[in-house]
């Protein structure tokens, strides 16, 4: 298991700026500079970005788990949000890390905890795919600001 440290490239987010419910709306500077860690969901195999926010808050809220808090010395409520997970199945988009973007801390925490990470994203999608197929998804607040609403072609949906 190689944990992949990346970027999104500013011209995703150029490419796609029709697509809702995504962090930093109309802010392609401040989305491109976002570290996300890249997983290979088994689901079509496709490519999932999990962005790690300065701010998690509460990673389980009483509707269910949002995220896994991945904390630092600086930001105690640093985390990873499934909420606004990218499906990203093109390379060119991608701008892996060349050196350390953030603290060994956190890079122990999600080393330590990858397998619950990925096991954890994976039933997320599970889930919001039986929600969206159901047409539920603006009634489920778990759901509710997922931005998986972008990539019902890339789940099946």
């Amino acid at each position: 298991m190689k944990i992949q440290y990346c970027f999104i490239k500013k011209s995703y987010y150029e490419d796609h700026s029709d697509f809702v419910n995504m962090l930093d709306p109309g802010n392609a500077d401040k989305q491109s500079k976002r570290t996300h860690i890249g997983i290979l969901i088994k689901i079509n195999d496709n490519h999932v970005y999990i962005p790690l926010r300065n701010n998690l808050g509460e990673a389980v809220r009483k509707y269910g788990k949002i995220g896994f808090p991945v904390p630092s010395k600086n930001r105690p409520n640093a985390g990873l949000d499934y909420r606004y997970a990218l499906i990203i199945n093109d390379e060119q988009y991608i701008e892996y890390h060349t050196e350390e973007k953030i603290p060994n801390s956190q890079r122990k925490v999600i080393s330590e905890n990858y397998v619950a990470i990925e096991r954890e994203m994976n039933t997320y999608i599970k889930r919001y795919i039986k929600i969206a197929k159901k047409r539920r998804v603006e009634k489920e607040p778990l759901f509710r600001k997922s931005s998986l609403v972008n990539y019902h072609q890339e789940l099946g949906i």
